[in-house]
Parts: C-alpha cells; sequence; structure tokens
C-alpha cells in the first residue's frame, strides 16, 4: 500500500493517521477491499485576516477637550469671580 492510502478501516478507527497523511499529501486515496475506491482531499486554507489594530489612546487624545491657553485660564477665572 503507498504511503498516501489508507483503508475504510483505517479510516473509521483511526482517524487521526489518514488526517496527517492528507496534511502530508494533499490528498488520500481509500481503498475498500484493496481496490481504490475514495480520494479525500484537503482544501486550500484561507488567508488569515490581519486583526484591526486599534490606537485607543489616539482616539482618546482626539476626543478629549484641548487644554485652555493660559490667557484663557485668566479670562475664564476672571468671569468666574465676577
Amino acid at each position: 500500500m503507498s504511503a498516501n492510502a489508507a483503508t475504510i478501516r483505517e479510516l473509521r478507527t483511526d482517524f487521526r493517521s489518514v488526517k496527517r497523511k492528507i496534511e502530508e499529501h494533499g490528498e488520500v486515496t481509500i481503498t475498500d477491499h484493496g481496490e481504490p475506491a475514495y480520494v479525500i482531499k484537503s482544501l486550500p486554507r484561507p488567508a488569515k485576516r490581519t486583526a484591526l489594530v486599534r490606537d485607543y489612546y489616539a482616539r482618546l487624545l482626539e476626543r478629549q477637550p484641548k487644554a485652555l491657553s493660559a490667557e484663557e485660564t485668566r479670562l475664564f477665572w476672571e468671569e468666574e469671580r465676577r
């Protein structure tokens, strides 16, 4: 039996070894009473999506009110004292 072949019994009782063969060879031929009967192929893996990394600190700084200048602070407190 070739390296990329497995029996129905092997598929049923020891699927992990069949899965390893599929990963190594790309496809495995399943035999039924010694005759090739089925072919199992692996599907191409989808490309991994990269997670969107958000800069929460930058967003926080954008949403914070701007600091008052020294002149604006002085005017503010003059208005408050009246």
